[in-house]
Formats: C-alpha cells, sequence, structure tokens
C-alpha cells in the first residue's frame, strides 16, 4: 500500500457492472441449450459443417475433448466442433468471502468476485494457414475492495481483489517461429504470466504469492498485471528443453495516470473499461532466464531476471521530487521434494525480490516461500499448502514518517494456510487462513488508529462453464 493510501480508499466504487446480467444471461442461455437441443445449436452445427475448408487439428490445445472439465459439458458437440476449428471459449466464475475477526482498523466481512470470459483462436487450425494464436479476454469484478480499508496491508488478500468494473483483459496475437523455440506476443498483454512466476505459488490466494510485493508498490498502477494489463511484445526462446530466455518491453502505464493519485490510487477506476493507452510516461523492460531440471523425484524450474523502468517516479521522503528510471532484480526457484505413495508429493518455492533504488521504492526487498502437498489423502487434484512473505519499507518513508510524527514504517510480514478441494472437476471450493503482522510495517489509520496485527479467514470457490 502507497504512502498516501490511508485516507483514499474509504472512496472506493460501489457499484455492479453491465456485464454481470450479460454474463448471467449468456450462462442461462448456455443451460438452456444443454437441456435441450435449441435452434441455435442446430443452427451452428450446420454452419460449420456446411464450411468446405478441412481443418488443420489445432496445435497445442489441451482443452480440446475435455469437456468433463466444465458445468455446461460438451454443448451437444458443439465446443468440440470448434475446438477441431482452432477456437476454445473458456469462462470461469470466482467468488470470494473473507472475514477478519481481528485486528486492522475495525473487524469486517467482505465479498469480492470476479467473471471472466476469454476465446483463444488458433488460426492455423481456422484458416490452414501458417498463422500463430489470437486470444482475447474480458474480466467482470465485483465487491468492494477491503485491504487497504479497513486492513491497511501492503498487498491485497487476494489476487481477485481489484476495483468494481467491467474491462478488457488481455487481446493479443502469438506466432511461432524457428521450428517453434522462438514465440513472439504481441497486443495487450498481463506480464505477470510471464515474469516472477512461480507455479507452486500460485496454489496460495494471497495476491503477494502471485505478483510480489515489491513490483506491486513500485511500479506505475501495481505492475503491467491483471486487472490493468499493458501494450506490449514478449519474446521467447528456447534453447533446449531446459534453458529458456524471456524478453518483454511494454508501457509503464497504460492508464496514464499521475503514480499519486488520490481519489483514485490504483488508477483502476481511471480507465474502467480497459481501453485506455497512453505511452506519455516511459517504457518497462524485463528479461528472465530459466533453467529446468527434470528427474524423477527431483523436478525444479529456476529463474533469475529483473526489470528497467525508463519513467519517473516520486521520492519516498518527498513526494514533489521525481527520479528518472527505475529497477529490480529477482529469483525464483520452484522444486518439487519427493514423491510418496498414491501420487502425493511434496514441492516448495522461495522468491526474492531486491531493489539499490531505496529513495523512489516503498518497498526494497521481498521475500516468500512455501511448501505445498499435491495431493494429500490420495484425492489427486487437492492442494494443502502453507507459505509465508514479507516486504521491507524504504529507510526514506521511514525518515518521511518521523518527520510527520508517525511510526516509522518497516516490514509487513503474512502467513497463509489453506487447502483446494476439488469438489468436481468444474468446482473448487478453497478455505484459507492468513495472518499479517505489522501491517505496512507499521501504520496508523485515516483517523490516526493504531493497525494491529490481523488474523483472516476466506472461502474461495471457482467454476469453469
Amino acid at each position: 500500500m502507497r504512502s498516501d493510501d490511508n485516507e483514499i480508499f474509504s472512496g472506493c466504487l460501489k457499484k455492479q457492472g453491465f456485464f454481470t446480467r450479460k454474463i448471467s444471461v449468456f450462462i442461462a442461455v448456455v443451460f438452456l441449450f444443454y437441456c435441450h437441443d435449441g435452434y441455435f445449436i442446430a443452427v451452428a452445427r450446420a454452419a460449420l459443417i456446411s464450411t468446405p475448408y478441412r481443418p488443420v487439428p489445432a496445435e497445442n490445445n489441451d482443452a480440446a475433448g475435455d469437456t468433463d472439465s466444465r458445468l455446461t459439458g460438451n454443448w451437444y458437440g458443439l465446443r468440440d466442433r470448434l475446438l477441431r476449428y482452432g477456437v476454445d471459449v473458456r469462462i470461469s466464475d470466482t467468488n470470494e468471502l473473507w472475514s477478519v475477526p481481528v485486528g486492522g482498523e475495525r473487524a469486517s466481512n467482505n465479498y469480492i468476485g470476479s467473471t471472466t470470459v476469454e476465446m483463444e483462436t488458433d488460426l492455423r487450425a481456422l484458416t490452414g494457414l501458417k498463422l500463430g494464436h489470437f486470444d482475447v479476454s474480458a474480466i467482470e469484478i465485483r465487491g468492494r475492495p477491503f485491504s487497504n480499508v479497513p486492513l491497511y496491508v501492503f498487498n491485497q488478500t487476494s489476487n481477485i481483489e481489484a476495483d468494481d468494473n467491467t474491462r478488457l483483459y488481455e487481446m493479443w496475437y502469438d506466432q511461432s517461429f524457428l521450428s517453434g523455440t522462438l514465440s513472439v506476443r504481441v497486443g495487450k498483454i498481463d506480464l505477470g504470466r510471464f515474469f516472477m512466476l512461480s507455479d507452486v505459488a500460485l496454489n496460495f490466494l494471497n495476491a503477494s504469492f502471485a505478483w510480489p510485493i515489491l513490483p506491486d508498490n513500485d511500479l506505475y498502477d501495481q505492475g503491467p498485471v491483471s486487472p490493468v494489463t499493458t501494450p506490449a511484445i514478449c519474446l521467447r526462446y528456447t534453447l533446449s528443453p531446459a534453458w529458456n530466455f524471456l524478453l518483454a518491453a511494454g508501457d509503464d502505464n497504460p492508464i496514464g495516470r499521475p503514480f499519486v493519485n488520490v481519489r483514485d490510487p490504483w488508477n483502476q477506476n481511471s480507465d474502467p473499461g480497459g481501453t485506455r493507452f497512453s505511452f506519455s510516461s516511459g517504457a518497462l523492460i524485463f528479461g528472465e532466464v530459466q533453467y529446468r531440471r527434470h528427474s524423477a523425484s527431483w523436478d525444479g524450474t529456476y529463474k533469475i531476471g529483473g526489470y528497467f523502468d525508463t519513467g519517473r517516479f516520486p521520492d519516498q521522503s518527498d513526494m514533489r521530487r521525481m527520479h528518472r528510471t527505475n529497477w529490480s532484480v529477482y529469483a525464483v526457484a520452484d522444486q518439487t521434494f519427493t514423491r510418496l505413495n498414491g501420487g502425493s508429493e511434496i514441492a516448495g518455492f522461495v522468491r526474492g525480490n531486491w531493489t539499490g533504488d531505496s529513495d523512489r521504492n516503498q518497498i526494497v526487498y521481498a521475500f516468500d516461500a512455501g511448501l505445498v502437498l499435491k495431493a494429500p489423502w490420495r484425492r489427486r487434484d487437492d492442494v494443502l499448502g502453507l507459505g509465508a512473505g514479507l516486504g521491507a519499507a524504504s529507510p526514506f518513508l521511514a525518515r518521511a514518517d518521523r518527520r510527520a510524527g508517525l511510526p516509522r514504517q518497516g516490514t509487513e510480514y503474512h502467513l497463509e494456510l489453506t487447502y483446494r478441494y476439488q469438489c468436481t472437476a468444474w468446482l473448487a471450493l478453497q478455505p484459507d487462513i492468513q495472518g499479517v503482522l505489522s501491517p505496512s510495517g507499521g501504520t496508523v489509520s485515516s483517523q490516526g488508529r493504531h493497525i494491529s496485527d490481523e488474523a483472516i479467514f476466506g472461502l474461495h470457490s471457482n467454476v469453469t462453464f
């Protein structure tokens, strides 16, 4: 949470998106077609069957034929036929209930949710030409953010927590070259899908395990990740099965608002539809090297990387002063430790971020780690996880706090215990317990109240349609 967020979030918007109604109608219609072979299904079938072109099988389409993992099934064969033509429509709905009985500014109960609709098209399968993949997606976000007020934490309690909007999410074209060793993706991209990513950490709900505390607080608009994506180009070169090299360049501030925006600190409400693109601030460049080791029981993925931003950033001790450029480095390790009887395995991750520019960054280093037990009690798709992390505030920010007569912000610690229960192939429930020690490194609310350590209880559900 940025240094001026204490006075900001009480004015967050509360509205229900028009897109919610659209999605509800769409889902209802899909259910109707699922129960009755309606006119639309017949027309769609006839249109596809009458097409004279014989489609090429879709490449790398893991979803092909996997209809049991979706609540609405195969749409009487329509979904499989679309997949054979390279068109995959994916819909998922996530809902979460959170209770904070202890700590924060006050006790609270909160609801947040999101619905994502995505269509990915394999243009080679559709046209027979040597083309790549085109993807477009939208996200509808509902509920009221609560991690900044009343929790006052550095990062969100949940990785779906955001301002209540309906917005374009991603829109990109991906093309492979050199026999598939080079992949180029261009468009509106979530760079968090490529960089700083730990696959093991994604089993947790706290946003810090998905997108670390450091870039979330130190970059414009919390960084180029969901729900604010950025126009960018991303290159992946596969040297061998073990080595991958990634490079990306994009706009560091696609919304074009100031870094410190008192009226809209996340800058999401400044672009509620996700369609504004500004190139007036600077360029954000990421680079990463990945090494994968495969063995019978000791699989691991290891990454080192960093980013460089050419934009301007306010001084942490005097927001009127600006500094040009910013940077950070990081390392990530995912490791499988052992495989047990019954298909279970124990895996873990560690990740660290650091920057030497402490004068222009709220967080100067962050660290998180965790262990997960996959397939506990021989339940193949369940996961039990325990994770912890920290984020350390800049000493420049601490000096500013001292001059203002406020508690000096130091280091925040977060803990999480979670269990994902796969009820069916299309429904997952995930009870979750989190603890936050020294929220925002020790801070006070906008009313001057001390923010005490927090106990947070949540229930997450996800349905794929």
